[in-house]
């Protein structure tokens, strides 16, 4: 439990220095369990987070992007209806528990100043927002609606008046988390804060405080940060048993299928389109059949029988009363070239559709092992970049993203490389590879580049089989027994003037099948 009442006094004291007065400019909700609101204090804008989620919930100020739905749900209009406008007038803390109350004055319908307060409590899988009536005490409404048939303790619904959660059920009456104490015990100092995220060896956040945590040194690195609201940030977008990270990467699945789905109708249409003119032929026979036949066609004819001179059967071939049979015939021949023309055009648009399916599924399959907010929004970022996703205002106002593609060192001590997108599939393929390094990709099955950095040395067999082993765990083959991956020297891959990202060629390869093999674990 990352985000402890000690963390929360230090949230509250910050915004009880920035918020109050602050004027509360728009209301968000993102996601269900997610609301932003923006205020202007006295010296700049920003973005007050309150996440109610079973696994991220935290109130916090915030630089991550967010999406917006189309449509705002209810608790947002309600929200935006009570406080926009709104001045902040106090922020506390509730005792030493994970609650902080925000406390607003705005006008009402009738224009008379009335005082909200908003309550974050922050409680993991209890986690709850609620909007207070100042005069009253009743709840104005809630994100969650807890009956008693939930909770025998505490009703928290519109209407209802508002109780503070009982001690009891409280998961730490002196607001410390497990870890904190611990670190305590073994003689961290409370007064010395310090943000810090603790990772793994691969960069992933196991845990984060204002205090040391004492207790993870030689087990995990840590990064020291100089904005709680930063370490925040870093620790909740990259942690990668976040169920947020994984809605996100749905709905972007859902997005992306969408557009294949667009694509492969547009496929659709242009092949029956292709297969009408590889029919045309027959406007071509029935114009030379015309030709070769006109002294028996009578003006005012509607239609002729003729027999064909390829195949020697009777041809009925409709005419236009309003033509003469020359003009009949040339009518025939102009719709024959119509058809071919219209498949010289259509052929290399065909061509070019197919390129797009192809590439959209291998992003596809990069959403699937992708594992954060960082990852997510590079591969948001790629598909704007190719047309495929309209770029927001805050977007266009984001500085590109530097490649940091994935960094794993194998047993023998060797490293490799993995691209998390197609941008940095061709940085590490076209622009880190030297000629001497080995590069590996999935056999037919979409996935990631993965380039063993060899510094001239010849891998061992090991070596390459463990390489394999990685590069078929970041694919669409991660869950299969056994993968079929193409490996070859960096110097035989080549990218083609004008490929999307991500698409190369490659000669003077070999193929192994390898188990795939997390190598995070």
């Amino acid at each position: 439990m990352a985000y402890d009442g000690l963390l929360t006094s230090v949230v509250a004291e910050d915004f009880s220095q920035k918020l109050v007065g602050a004027k509360i400019e728009k209301v968000m909700q993102p996601e269900s369990d997610l609301v932003i609101l923006q205020v202007k204090t006295a010296t700049d804008r920003k973005r007050l987070l309150i996440d109610v989620s079973s696994s991220g919930s935290r109130v916090c100020f915030t630089k991550l992007e967010f999406e917006n739905p189309l449509d705002a749900p209810s608790f947002c209009m309600l929200l935006r209806k009570h406080l926009s406008s709104g001045v902040i007038t106090d922020v506390c803390q509730v005792d030493k528990e994970r609650i902080i109350e925000i406390t607003i004055e705005s006008l009402n319908e009738i224009g008379l100043l009335v005082k909200r307060r908003l309550i974050a409590e922050v409680m993991g899988r209890h986690s709850n927002l609620i909007l207070v009536d100042g005069l009253t005490e009743k709840i104005v409404d809630c994100i969650k609606h807890i009956s008693l048939n939930v909770n025998r303790y505490r009703q928290i619904l519109p209407g209802v008046i508002y109780e503070r959660p009982p001690v009891l059920n409280l998961e730490n009456t002196d607001g410390l988390s497990p870890a904190a104490k611990e670190a305590l015990s073994m003689g961290a100092d409370i007064n010395d804060r310090l943000p810090r995220v603790y990772v793994d060896d691969n960069g992933k956040p196991k845990d984060f405080h204002v205090i040391d945590l004492k207790q993870y040194d030689g087990i995990y690195k840590s990064i020291d940060f100089d904005d709680v609201y930063d370490a925040m940030d870093y620790y909740y977008s990259n942690r990668m048993d976040s169920n947020r990270v994984m809605q996100k990467a749905d709905n972007l699945q859902r997005t992306i299928n969408g557009i294949i789905d667009k694509q492969l109708l547009k496929k659709q249409r242009l092949l029956e389109d292709i297969k009408k003119a590889d029919e045309a032929d027959i406007y071509r026979i029935k114009g030379e059949l015309i030709n070769a036949n006109l002294h028996l066609i009578k003006p005012g004819d509607k239609k002729v029988k003729l027999v064909s001179f390829y195949d020697g059967n009777e041809l009925e071939i409709a005419l236009d009363e309003k033509l003469s049979a020359a003009r009949n015939a040339q009518s025939y021949f102009k719709k024959y070239n119509k058809a071919k023309n219209a498949k010289k055009e259509k052929l290399p648009l065909l061509a070019a559709l197919e390129k797009d399916i192809e590439y959209l599924e291998s992003v596809l399959s990069l959403v699937s092992t992708a594992s954060s907010y960082e990852e997510l929004d590079a591969i948001k970022d790629e598909l704007a970049g190719e047309g495929f996703l309209r770029i927001s205002k805050a977007a266009k106002r984001k500085k590109p993203q530097k490649p940091k593609p994935r960094r794993f060192e194998l047993a023998s001590g060797l490293e490799v490389l993995v691209g998390r997108n197609n941008i940095e599939n061709d940085y590490i393929t076209t622009k880190l590879a030297e000629k001497t390094d080995w590069w590996f990709h999935t056999k037919d099955i979409h996935g990631s580049h993965l380039l063993m950095v060899c510094h001239g040395i010849d891998p061992a067999p090991e070596d390459m089989y463990e390489a394999a082993s990685i590069a078929a765990w970041y694919s669409k083959g991660r869950n299969s027994d056994k993968v079929p991956v193409d490996y070859c020297m960096a110097k035989y891959v080549k990218k083609p003037n004008g490929a999307k990202p991500g698409m190369v060629t490659f000669t003077n390869n070999g193929t192994t099948w390898a188990h795939p093999k997390n190598p995070e674990k």
